[in-house]
């Protein structure tokens, strides 16, 4: 057939269709595609669901587990008779979880309505630094920290009526927990508040530090004294908990058995609470009738070295740190000029005055400078000639022994007994730097300075608490220091404890100790034991000896016998003496002009006699002693007058002897 004059084919049944073997082989090939992707889906599909279900469930699960840690309770801190001197009570804290806080998709909207709660929380709270803006940022902080399940405290040692406040109302403020965390609390107060220091945050600055050593950074430590240096024993091992949470960090059930927190030790300590308060009523009464600011106490076992006592005054109520201290009060310790954060026991330096006439005398028997029958006289005041004119008295400093200032007496001839016993510094002052015109040569400094050190005297301290160390001077630190030559003078001041002389109040006691002990040094200490909580000693602290003094068996006994005498009917301290019972000791007053007195107005240019610390060391009793005492009254007047009878009446309490009649508190001699 031809159409439009191109040839049509019919086709008819005869006529065979066209080949189409290719499009048979791409329908194939994509059927057999499909079939595989299928087949590969299906795999999938059951792994998925079947063989890592088990998997996938366990990482759900982690997912809502958290580790709570449980707080570990304290250890306790105890004197040697038992007696509980800190006690473990609840303190309050808000804290907020980011997870559990307001949600929404809007970001503003969640914005505005979590600082709503930051203000109303802040107000409710209404504690100087807790501030809307502060919780925000230490919120914030933690969540930036990958941690928005910690709980992020906000106020610590909120008052209970304030938290339970705030509890009731959590539902109102998502995100918001009050919780119960230990704290201290310290029935003594100044008592012991210099001993036991206290406990509170990890100081800023200080957290990783902590973490370090396993703190969480919202725990607390401890900061000063005590609390402080048996941090290690006292904080115990916290115990942890799983806590099943849901999407919003609601709790659901605790999975599986907790770990149990492990009590921290406690800590038996060498104090004497009895005694405390014995120093205690004895010193503050007569610190009030001489208007003095400042004292300290010291008491030591002399054959163990245990402190049985130390009051420091003026001392703080560590309560205050604990709940949290104001800014006002922080601002008046810090701008009281006698420091009541400081340990006066262990850290005051000052001249000790005549007290440490002990450690001349030892000084110039075992030189060899004097011997027990060397005299020396007294005159009362004396001439030093001038080093170019001697022979010219007016150009001479005039040196005076106390007894011409309180009477215009005068010693006369004495042996180094009789120096010791009536305090003569006219005795001391030849002995040590010499006098031309009686040919007396001198021991000299050095070898003062020296025996210092053998006393311990300036020794690093090696107690717990407190850090204070003695200076012995001598020329070569003059002349480095100053660029200026040692004088006979000084030689003179060094010799009665006066100059450039420092030691502490615990230093001196342990001088006095070692007098006690037959010339043995103990190491002071104030931890006697640590106990675990069933009251199982886990560590005692066994009695350490620093040295044998190298003092021969006649001169100890020359020392020893001269300070009974001291508290005889002839002695300096006569009016101190116990009825029946017989004890040692040696009074000092020593001349201070310090930057303290400057500002207080205590001494001045023109003033005729320089203010004086009193001083009065002890033990008791005479024969076979149990305690050594040193006892120092900053601006107190006299030793005799002021430190012995406070000393008196320590003794007399410790050892359960009645006084009718108490030496008077009073000015009645130089020494």
């Amino acid at each position: 057939m031809i159409v439009n004059d191109l040839p049509i084919r019919r086709r008819t049944s005869q006529t065979p269709p066209p080949d189409n073997q290719g499009g048979r082989a791409r329908l194939l090939i994509l059927g057999v595609g499909m079939l595989i992707a299928f087949v590969a889906l299906a795999v999938r599909l059951y792994d998925l669901q079947i063989t890592y279900q088990q998997g996938f469930e366990q990482q759900a699960r982690r997912n809502s587990l958290v580790e709570r840690k449980i707080p570990a309770p304290r250890g306790l801190i105890y004197d040697r008779n038992g007696e509980a001197l800190v006690r473990n009570a609840p303190a309050f804290q808000v804290a907020i979880i980011p997870v559990r806080q307001y949600q929404s998709d809007n970001f503003i909207e969640r914005r505005i309505k979590r600082m709503e709660i930051y203000y109303r929380l802040a107000q409710m709270i209404n504690q100087p630094g807790v501030t809307a803006g502060d919780i925000y940022t230490k919120v914030f902080a933690k969540v930036q920290q990958g941690r928005p399940y910690d709980r992020v405290v906000v106020a610590d040692n909120v008052p209970r009526e304030t938290a339970l406040v705030i509890q009731e109302q959590a539902l109102t403020m998502p995100g918001v927990v009050v919780q119960s965390v230990g704290s201290r609390t310290y029935p003594y107060k100044e008592l012991l508040g210099n001993l036991l220091g206290y406990i509170g945050r990890i100081p800023a600055g200080q957290e990783a530090q902590y973490e370090q050593n396993g703190y969480d950074r919202d725990d607390r430590i401890g900061l000063a004294g005590i609390e402080f240096a048996a941090e290690e024993q006292l904080r115990g091992v916290k115990g942890k908990e799983i806590i099943l949470v849901d999407a919003s960090g609601e709790e659901l059930r605790r999975e599986g058995e907790p770990t149990p927190p492990r009590e921290g030790h406690s800590v038996r300590l060498t104090l004497d609470l009895r005694l405390q308060k014995i120093i205690s009523d004895a010193l503050i009464p007569a610190m009030r009738l001489r208007n003095s600011p400042r004292a300290a106490v010291v008491a030591l076992n002399p054959r163990t070295g245990e402190v049985l006592g130390m009051v420091s005054v003026p001392g703080y109520d560590n309560n205050l740190f604990v709940q949290g201290i104001s800014q006002k009060q922080w601002q008046a310790f810090q701008e009281d000029l006698h420091n009541p954060l400081l340990n006066h026991a262990t850290d005051d330096l000052v001249p000790p005055g005549s007290t440490f006439k002990i450690v001349t005398t030892a000084a110039l028997l075992e030189e060899g400078a004097v011997t027990p029958y060397t005299v020396i006289n007294d005159p009362g005041t004396f001439i030093l000639p001038d080093q170019y004119e001697p022979d010219n008295p007016k150009k001479g400093q005039k040196f005076y022994c106390w007894i011409a200032l309180s009477s215009n007496g005068q010693h006369g001839p004495q042996r180094i007994t009789d120096a010791l016993r009536n305090s003569c510094d006219t005795y001391f002052y030849k002995a040590v730097g010499g006098y031309a015109p009686e040919n007396i040569v001198g021991m000299g400094p050095d070898k003062l300075a020296k025996w210092m050190g053998i006393f311990g005297i300036g020794e690093p301290s090696k107690l717990e608490v407190g850090f204070g160390r003695g200076f012995a001077p001598t020329p070569a630190w003059k002349r480095n220091t100053f660029g200026d030559v040692w004088t006979t003078g000084d030689s003179y001041n060094m010799a009665i404890g006066q100059g450039f002389v420092l030691a502490t109040p615990l230093e001196m006691a342990n001088v006095m100790a070692s007098i006690a002990n037959d010339g043995v040094l103990m190491q002071p200490q104030l931890v006697r034991e640590v106990v675990d909580s069933d009251g199982k000693v886990v560590r005692a602290f066994e009695p350490k000896v620093i040295r044998k003094l190298p003092i021969s068996e006649p001169t100890l006994r020359v020392i020893q016998q001269s300070l009974i005498d001291v508290v005889s009917d002839s002695g300096t301290a006569r009016m101190s003496q116990i009825p029946g019972f017989q004890y040692a000791g040696k009074t000092g007053t020593a001349e201070f002009c310090d930057d303290v007195a400057i500002k207080t107005g205590v001494c001045y240019n023109g003033i005729a006699y320089l203010p004086t610390h009193a001083w009065f060391v002890a033990y008791a009793p005479a024969v076979n002693p149990e305690l050594a005492l040193a006892v120092y009254v900053w601006n107190g007047g006299q030793g005799s007058g002021v430190a012995a009878p406070i000393a008196q009446r320590i003794i007399a309490g410790y050892f359960n002897i009645p006084l009718e009649k108490p030496a008077p508190i009073e000015k009645s001699t130089l020494e």
